[in-house]
């Protein structure tokens, strides 16, 4: 059971409670119970079909798989943003959606794409501010979708149950998996994970003196590390292990794409040396032309930080499956990145407030009251509450915590709270799906009302127990535990 947000211009309170998740042939679902919980009657933007205030669907549910790392999405009609097959709300003469009475229950169907026979457990992580349910066991068959016409609109005291329409999946079906993209930041270098394949960019200021492409003597370390984690991540039957050279933007643009392939082709010989010939290489060089960072700061300024970020030399490769009867494809932990563990039990208590901060934009203020993060799979799930304590309507437009600095996360909701380990410096950013993230947002919020609020990001080594929350421009809170 969950409670959460859920509307427009007002969001109003819902509690919603798995019955059952079910593996059929053909897809997957997923039944609830839905309860208004405020004292009127209130609509429920679930989905994302339509026009503001038009949605009639459930269609933003999402599935986690943390083991396999991959998300599912709901069966929609045609493309990504038509309504989900499943349960509907519209009212019996238009396709605006029905008020959800208080107090009664409403059986909710959502329809997703079939779930891999090895996976037992998952995580439910809806896009509305309310919080992910972790650990909802998966079970072998159940009743398969049929059409079902709604009940007659008449006014239902509370207990009692209302049962929706049911629009089962037929015709042009739209069916989304998205594998799992993931960054960690070190002082030295940053490990991206996208699907498969992992992206170590070495920063060429550790590499290589100032506008050279001879590797300096202190590289030996750096490389020797990248060597030794290619040789056990690396999969030599799919080739190749692709080197590419990037620089900031500061001078010449030919100039800069020529030394980047210099840096690039010496990073590759010395890998040739150090791994063999059973691998295929390939160097390349992109110069200024793919940033990570921002070379400027938000004023315009030079942004000298952003810049060394930029500069670095990037050495890919797809991840070698680790045992025979894997699914996937996931890089052994170290001393940045956990293990995959089991999903994490269901639990609906968040624990205590661990830290909080404050944040203000003209004379909008809100409170962050961060309670203890937990490990689902290969994850860390961060939960938070997001109080407004203004006078008046709080509409997070533009969203409060959207990040400026890192290309990879600047378009998370919450891009601006990135988590470092103190004694390793490595920063852990947002997880990322296709263009999405691993998370919800913040809604609009009357005065004195609260919000759940959550997001993913890759685990932390193993032997990490609490870390630091950053949020640009709003400070930090230190020593949050990890559960």
């Amino acid at each position: 059971m969950a409670e959460g947000l859920v509307g427009y211009d007002a969001a109003g309170p819902f509690r919603m409670t798995v019955q059952s998740l079910e593996r059929q042939r053909n897809l997957t679902v997923l039944r609830m119970e839905v309860i208004n919980t405020a004292q009127t009657s209130i609509p429920g933007h679930f989905g994302y079909d339509g026009l503001r205030g038009q949605s009639v669907s459930f269609g933003r549910f999402r599935l986690l798989d943390p083991v396999g790392r991959k998300v599912y999405f709901t069966l929609r009609e045609k493309t990504a943003e038509g309504p989900a097959f499943g349960s509907r709300h519209p009212t019996p003469t238009s396709r605006f959606p029905q008020d959800f009475r208080p107090g009664v229950r409403y059986p909710v169907e959502v329809y997703f794409p079939p779930l891999p026979p090895e996976v037992k457990a998952v995580s439910i992580v809806p896009d509305m501010p309310m919080p992910p349910m972790t650990g909802i066991p998966v079970r072998e068959g159940g009743t398969p979708p049929m059409a079902r016409s709604a009940d007659p609109y008449v006014e239902s005291s509370p207990g009692t149950s209302y049962r929706l329409a049911v629009v089962p999946p037929a015709g042009e079906i739209w069916s989304g998996v998205s594998d799992l993209h993931e960054l960690v930041e070190t002082p030295q270098r940053s490990t991206r994970q996208e699907g498969g394949q992992e992206i170590v960019a070495l920063r060429t200021d550790v590499l290589f003196a100032f506008d050279k492409a001879k590797l300096s003597k202190v590289s030996t370390a750096v490389l020797d590390d990248a060597v030794a984690e290619t040789r056990a991540h690396a999969d030599p039957a799919k080739p190749p292990i692709i080197i590419k050279g990037h620089t900031d933007s500061k001078g010449d643009d030919r100039y800069n794409l020529e030394l980047s392939v210099k840096r690039a082709e010496a990073v590759r010989d010395y890998l040739v040396r150090k791994l063999g010939s059973g691998y295929v290489y390939r160097a390349e060089g992109k110069g200024e032309s793919e940033p990570i960072a921002r070379n400027e700061k938000k004023d315009g300024s030079d942004n000298p930080e952003g810049r060394a970020k930029n500069r670095r030399v990037e050495i890919s490769y797809h991840i070698r499956q680790q045992r025979p009867d894997d699914v996937t494809t996931t890089a052994p932990a170290d001393d940045v990145r956990g293990s995959t563990r089991p999903p994490a039990p269901f639990q609906a208590d968040p624990g205590p407030v661990a830290g909080s901060l404050n944040w203000q934009r003209g004379n909008d203020r809100l409170r962050v009251d961060f309670h203890p993060f937990r490990r689902d799979g290969a994850y860390l799930v961060a939960a938070f509450d997001v109080r407004f304590d203004g006078s008046a309507l709080f509409i997070p437009v533009p969203a409060p915590f959207t990040g400026y600095d890192n290309a990879f996360s600047s378009a998370s909701d919450y891009g601006a709270f990135i988590l470092v380990d103190p004694a390793t410096k490595a920063r852990y950013h947002p997880l990322k799906m296709y263009t999405e993230f691993v998370e919800n947002y913040v809604s609009v919020l009357d005065p004195g009302e609260s919000g759940r609020g959550y997001v993913y990001y890759p685990a932390p080594a193993d032997s990490v127990t609490s870390i630091t929350l950053e949020a640009e421009g709003s400070g930090k809170v230190e020593n949050i535990p990890i559960l």
